[in-house]
Order: C-alpha cells, then structure tokens, then sequence
C-alpha cells in the first residue's frame, strides 16, 4: 500500500486525493463556498448549508423539556442543547 504523508503535519493518508483534501480542510484558509446573505464563506458545501439555516427567521426547533423555553434555528444545535440538559 502507497501511503502519503503530509509535509505540514506528518500526518499519513492513503493516497495523494485524501492528501490533497486533508491539506484543502486542515492547512488551507481558502473558502470558496459563500454565503448569498452575509459576507461568511466556507471551506465545504455541508458548512455552508448548515450556516443558513442559522439565517432562518423562526426558531425552527424547541426544547421538549417542560418549563425550559429554549428554541434553536438548527438541529444541531437543539441536539447541542439537549446533552448540556
């Protein structure tokens, strides 16, 4: 097997496109993914498409937890909420 190690990091990878991407996410401050209402770019179209959500103008999720009131744009930050909980 052929692997590759990052010159930046020594980190191995197991061929020269993983490479390429580790290098692209980890050593890269390239952000081509752009948000179309705020000036915020991104290195990955999932990172973009989560930010969105985040320009939503209702709080999309609640707490289920009686009496907590706590309401979030994104899933994930609803999941966040709930393991502090």
């Amino acid at each position: 097997v052929n692997h590759v190690t990052c010159a930046l990091c020594d980190m191995v990878c197991a061929s020269v496109s993983s490479l390429k991407a580790h290098i692209r996410f980890r050593h890269c401050d390239e952000r081509p993914f752009h948000c179309h209402l705020c000036d915020s770019g991104f290195k990955n179209a999932y990172d973009l498409h989560k930010h969105v959500e985040t320009h939503n103008d209702s709080d999309a999720y609640s707490c289920d937890v009686e009496g907590c009131g706590f309401t979030s744009r994104t899933l994930q930050t609803l999941r966040q909420h709930y393991k502090r909980v």
